[in-house]
């Protein structure tokens, strides 16, 4: 059975009150009352929740009828029809700023009242679904916004959203960070697959809020290898000192986790500072990445480190030197690079 709208009269004159409550019922509606004052409107819109409030402008306290009105819909979310023998262009310019779902000139006739109110309840109805739907949007793009801020650095976020694109950016010192546990391959293979990947998933999660702690960005994951970034895509001074003590942190945590932890990961960390070239590749999979030289000798660094190391080059070395202790240990030479000295990082030395 199709609800029977419910309508609230607000109206000062007890005879249209009547006349108005008598015309509605012959219309198929269901009156809640009549009420002569402000106060009272508002209070029983409250208690009653009725489908549409039909409001004299005037009523018969110091409250207004356009007054009245605001609350109710702003507060209440009732549509409001205002009633009125008042056809002044000032007041109806009050009335307008209100946005009432129609008006009705006194003396009214039963066509028009009918067709106001079903105006009005479709108006109110369409409101609704435009709200939901705005809801809904506003949802998924909050989704969509999360999504590309876990992708990428808000920098190129911006930009991908101004430009539709990014441009590539050579930056001339950064500091990269390569890692990878030792032995991946054995310990996976004796691994469930879930167990796998819910290990690394909880092991990265935890690497995410250390880099995140540092002001650093990760790069990406590939398989157990975790890359990040010192220095991009916003320039600053202190990318060596923040990449090596977040490798530090890392390893740090790891340790920890592996007294209660049924599988043991050891982790190789690598460390160099240089010039790359980063931006943006791809059509419909982006992925912010970084290019050059720098990379393939931070990825040297890891792999020619050793469990719970963090492995650095002489280039890191120079700029965090006097913030770590640190020890050489051998020199490399990197295809494409040159000789480069290595040294492994002790500790954070004490400042007094």
């Amino acid at each position: 059975m199709k609800n029977i709208p419910g309508i609230l009269i607000a109206e000062d004159e007890n005879i249209i009150a009547k006349d108005i409550a008598r015309t509605l019922e012959r219309l198929g509606y269901k009156v809640f009352g009549s009420v002569r004052t402000g106060k009272d409107v508002i209070e029983k819109a409250k208690e009653l929740n009725p489908d549409i409030v039909l409001m004299d402008i005037m009523l018969a306290d110091e409250m207004s009828g356009i007054e009245a009105a605001e609350i109710i819909m702003n507060t209440l979310n009732i549509p409001v029809i205002y009633l009125t023998a008042f056809a002044d262009n000032e007041t109806l310019q009050r009335a307008k700023i209100t946005e009432p779902f129609g008006y009705v000139l006194k003396p009214f006739d039963e066509r028009t009242l009918h067709s106001a109110i079903e105006m009005a309840l479709y108006k109110y109805q369409i409101n609704i679904e435009l709200k939901e739907r705005t809801r809904e949007l506003e949802e998924e793009r909050n989704k969509s916004n999360k999504l590309l801020h876990n992708i990428f650095p808000s920098e190129i976020v911006k930009e991908l959203k101004d430009k539709g694109f990014v441009e590539p950016k050579e930056f001339s010192n950064v500091t990269l960070l390569y890692t990878d546990f030792q032995n991946f391959t054995k310990i996976s293979s004796d691994m469930h697959p879930q167990q796998l990947v819910s290990e690394l998933n909880d092991i990265f999660k935890n690497f995410d809020s250390i880099i995140n702690n540092h002001g650093l960005e990760k790069l990406k994951t590939m398989g157990d290898s975790y890359i990040v970034g010192g220095g991009l895509p916003i320039e600053n001074n202190s990318h060596a000192f923040d990449v090596v003590s977040a490798a530090l942190e890392m390893q740090e945590y790891l340790a920890q986790r592996n007294n209660n932890s049924k599988y043991i990961w050891e982790m190789r960390a690598g460390v160099h500072t240089g010039n790359v070239v980063a931006g943006v590749v791809g059509k419909n999979k982006f992925t912010y990445d970084v290019w050059g030289n720098t990379v393939n000798v931070a990825s040297k660094m890891e792999r020619s480190g050793i469990p719970w190391r963090v492995n650095i080059s002489a280039q890191t070395y120079e700029l965090i030197k006097d913030c770590f202790d640190c020890e050489y240990h051998s020199t490399i030479d990197v295809k494409g690079f040159g000789k480069t000295d290595m040294y492994f990082v002790l500790k954070k030395k004490f400042v007094a």
